[in-house]
């Protein structure tokens, strides 16, 4: 599905990225999730709640995320469930404006980063267009 405005999307990716504890995990998201990339996003996501040892924490990274329509806010929810029945913790990072937008319309917020409604974002001020330290080497 095409975004509503502007050019193609970007294809949709999920990197690694590396944490200091073994009991977490950091994944960099980018693109555009929507009914074309949320089965694939899925199944990537979903391995590193398979990891043994299962991790504690996935940390997804949303700041690349440029947009998603109805697919991808359904993905969102799954992997929150899946994190849930795995009891890992899912934290959404650093919501790009457009990401952060779309879940506050849906009331889905503070269901999938819980705190958000009451600061205002789930990003420190001013890192919506900066990369979280360690995603591209930088301390």
């Amino acid at each position: 599905m095409m975004p509503p405005y502007g050019p193609a999307p970007s294809p949709f990716t999920l990197t690694p990225a590396p944490t200091p504890s073994t009991r977490s995990v950091r994944v960099r998201a980018e693109g555009y999730l929507d009914y074309d990339t949320c089965d694939d996003f899925l199944v990537k996501a979903t391995r590193y709640l398979d990891q043994i040892p299962a991790p504690d924490l996935l940390h997804l990274d949303c700041s690349g995320i440029d947009g998603l329509d109805s697919m991808g806010l359904a993905a969102l929810l799954m992997l929150h469930r899946r994190c849930t029945a795995a009891r890992v913790t899912l934290n959404l990072e650093r919501l790009h404006p457009t990401v952060d937008r779309i879940l506050r319309l849906t009331g889905t917020l503070e269901h999938l980063a819980p705190g958000s409604t009451t600061s205002g974002a789930t990003t420190r001020p001013g890192d919506q267009a900066r990369p979280s330290p360690g995603l591209d080497g930088d301390a």
